[in-house]
């Protein structure tokens, strides 16, 4: 009995052991041509993908560099480079791959990777911000902008279901790519409703029902309780687009015109961004966008009065927070740019 009870410990370990080393994974790169002396990008944490969490590596002399990650998931990471796909990695494996500058400046990945990171990286990659404009500059004519984002959508998720059938991805890989896909283009079509939006309240003309249907048909197209909803490069904006639906459609227009006037003015309008998640976002959610603003704000230089409240409040709502050390540092970049600000004032 005592030597079965042994096995069965010794098996238990094993596996426990070997379960543990399966969150491994390397990544061992290459900078080709004129590199930077580090690079920075997204650490996964929580399975996240977001610029406001990361990390940067050094390279050597020859643009070598190397990554050592534990995941629990599939994630995506980003290198920090405007346009460029995201790295798909896996617990467990390790990665061999080349990094290189295309001629418009976008970061692009070769080497020892898998059909499925070749098919993923010729996916759009440009912001969904800003990828309207491959459309021109009419955004008035949504309806068929609409229509052609939905038929790129719909191509992707094929490609990838396609792999799927052939026993190239798993079904989680599955998951994370098209929740991935499906927070990139309806996003975009949140930002199109909302620059229409937008555009008939400049003009005060009414805004027609169908500008809101397709913002509502956009922020309900990756539902929040997803299992993958903020493992996106995307994530936050997605999350952000829906909030000014919620709002927008809650809120009378006028009367929350003047509040924010107000908040303004008082140099509260974060705080009150945070405030109006609450009303709407929980949770997982909920963190993920509060840590978010604090990187927003920090990227665009505008800190409320405040700031310190926001973030003692930040601590006391969520105090075993994965983010909090990347908060922190944010936090402190913010402090020290404030100071800046106030003694150029």
């Amino acid at each position: 009995m005592r030597t079965m009870s042994l096995i069965f410990l010794g098996l238990i370990s094993f596996q426990l052991g070997f379960s543990a080393e399966r969150t491994e994974v390397k990544i061992t790169g290459r900078f080709l041509g004129e590199h930077p002396k580090a690079i920075r990008y997204t650490y996964p944490v929580n399975g996240t993908s977001f610029e406001g969490f990361f990390d940067k590596v050094e390279l050597d002399s020859l643009g070598n560099f190397q990554i050592v990650l534990n995941i629990d998931r599939p994630v995506l990471l980003n290198f920090m480079y405007f346009g460029s796909p995201s790295l798909i990695i896996e617990p467990g494996n390790n990665y061999e791959i080349l990094l290189s500058l295309n001629k418009d400046n976008i970061l692009e990945i070769s080497g020892d990777i898998c059909e499925t990171q070749k098919v993923y990286s010729n996916f759009p990659h440009q912001h969904p911000m800003h990828c309207l404009f491959e459309f021109g500059q009419d955004f008035t004519n949504y309806h068929s902008i609409v229509l052609n984002l939905n038929n790129d959508l719909q191509k992707e998720l094929s490609i990838l279901n396609e792999l799927y059938n052939q026993n190239k991805i798993s079904e989680k890989l599955l998951n994370l790519l098209a929740t991935d896909r499906k927070i990139y283009y309806y996003t975009a079509q949140m930002v199109l409703a909302s620059r229409n939006h937008l555009e008939k309240i400049s003009k005060n003309k009414e805004v027609p029902d169908d500008i809101f249907n397709i913002w509502k048909e956009a922020a309900n197209g990756v539902p929040l309780d997803s299992e993958f909803i903020l493992s996106s490069f995307y994530s936050f904006s997605f999350l952000e687009m829906h909030l000014w639906h919620r709002i927008y459609t809650t809120f009378d227009f006028d009367d929350f015109v003047k509040l924010r006037a107000e908040k303004r003015n008082n140099q509260s309008i974060h705080t009150h961004n945070i405030e109006l998640a609450k009303k709407f976002f929980s949770n997982g959610i909920l963190e993920f966008f509060i840590a978010g603003t604090f990187n927003h704000q920090n990227r665009i230089r505008q800190y409320d009065k405040n700031l310190n409240l926001i973030f003692e409040q930040f601590k006391k709502d969520f105090p075993e927070s994965n983010y909090l050390p990347f908060v922190e540092k944010t936090f402190q970049n913010m402090i020290e740019k404030q100071q800046e600000l106030n003694l150029m004032n």
